[in-house]
């Protein structure tokens, strides 16, 4: 039986979450796009999507300084589906904004602009990827899944500031400012968070890139 995934996030023009769900259809599973709270039953997973809409920050108890498109809805319902799959102990994968979204869930903070956003930011439309280089850490699934350094996409520009309650540090940038928490991972539960996106990666990276996108989202998918 094919493992059904719900990706949790709007339809619209400008976010139809496709490359998500070509990637998963591609590895075996079949994906839907849902914000409706009655589809998580219906879920074997959950992938919590990357967004151009910033999260607000009143969910980590701080004033609004330079978010992008703040979107209430889809926090609430990303909200309430993150108390369900962490009740039930649902797989969950958070991609860019949902690595974030997870931090905040539990008990974490963002910073809402990097020292070195432009380091991180999406590269100008029709310019090949922005990438970076990622240090994974020791005792965690991502450091079994990749080299000690290895280099990723990147497209975000705000990042994990306090990490939540019983969540560890998987990944790390290390070339700026500050170090930036790349990937997360949950001590006792299947959720893990990415800062960039593997989903691309797999689809159209040259052939590390597929291969290490291809890592991390079957390693995720062998866990539901």
């Amino acid at each position: 039986m094919l493992k059904k995934i719900m990706i949790a996030g709007f339809l619209e023009p400008d976010e139809r979450y496709e490359n998500y769900a070509m990637a998963m259809e591609k590895l075996g599973a079949e994906p839907f796009v849902s914000l409706d709270i009655a589809d998580y039953d219906k879920a074997d997973g959950l992938i919590l999507p990357g967004s151009r809409q910033d999260m607000n920050p009143k969910l980590w108890g701080a004033e609004d300084e330079c978010s992008n498109d703040i979107n209430d809805d889809l926090d609430a319902v990303q909200w309430a589906l993150m108390e369900k799959a962490a009740a039930d102990g649902k797989p969950v994968l958070g991609i860019c904004r949902g690595m974030q979204f997870i931090n905040v869930f539990f008990g974490g903070t963002l910073i809402q602009d990097l020292p070195d956003a432009e380091a991180h930011k999406a590269a100008p439309k029709g310019e090949p990827e922005n990438c970076h280089k990622l240090f994974t850490v020791e005792e965690t699934a991502l450091y079994e899944l990749y080299p000690v350094t290895t280099e990723v996409n990147t497209r975000h520009h705000q990042g994990v500031g306090c990490i939540g309650d019983k969540l560890k540090v998987s990944a790390l940038w290390m070339e700026g400012m500050m170090p930036v928490m790349e990937a997360i991972e949950h001590k006792e539960l299947p959720i893990i968070g990415v800062q960039w996106h593997p989903e691309r990666m797999y689809l159209y990276g040259d052939e590390q890139q597929q291969a290490d996108g291809e890592k991390l989202l079957k390693y995720w998918l062998e866990r539901i």
